[in-house]
């Protein structure tokens, strides 16, 4: 995956999110997450926030959680291990190790949008992926459990 400068990564998120279709009411849209108040957080509020979204191929639907870390605020279920591996990561998704597993060859493709700030910095990854177990796996095997 390249990565985007701050400018690019809101014209493509953009373009990705309307392409990914409407969301459900609990979603967030790409112009929410960009205005997130990015830095770093204090006790009150998360020093990096995420919107994550998968959109299935055949038009099933949208599903959508949004990431906090530290992982006390985050209603993402496995924030804990999102949150560390992104650490490691320096907040890039195509950094993350891939987790080891065993997927099926089932075609039903995902596509992915991950997009908001990581300590202050504009972060944004987009992948396509054979199914949702790829995708799960690809990414180190917690950020699209949900």
């Amino acid at each position: 995956m390249k990565k985007l400068t701050a400018a690019g990564a809101a014209i493509v998120g953009a373009s990705a999110l309307l392409a990914l279709g409407s969301a459900p009411a609990h979603a967030m849209s790409f112009q929410q997450v960009h205005s997130m108040p990015a830095g770093p957080g204090g006790a009150d509020r998360p020093h990096s926030q995420m919107m994550i979204r998968i959109a299935s191929s055949n038009g099933e639907g949208v599903e959508a959680m949004t990431l906090s870390c530290p992982q006390e605020s985050s209603e993402h279920p496995n924030a804990a291990a999102v949150c560390d591996q992104l650490e490691r990561a320096e907040g890039h998704v195509d950094a993350i190790e891939a987790a080891d597993g065993l997927c099926t060859k089932e075609y039903a493709p995902v596509h992915v949008v991950v997009a908001g700030h990581w300590h202050g910095t504009p972060r944004f990854f987009m992948g396509t992926y054979g199914n949702r177990c790829e995708a799960v796996v690809q990414t180190g095997g917690a950020l699209f459990d949900f």
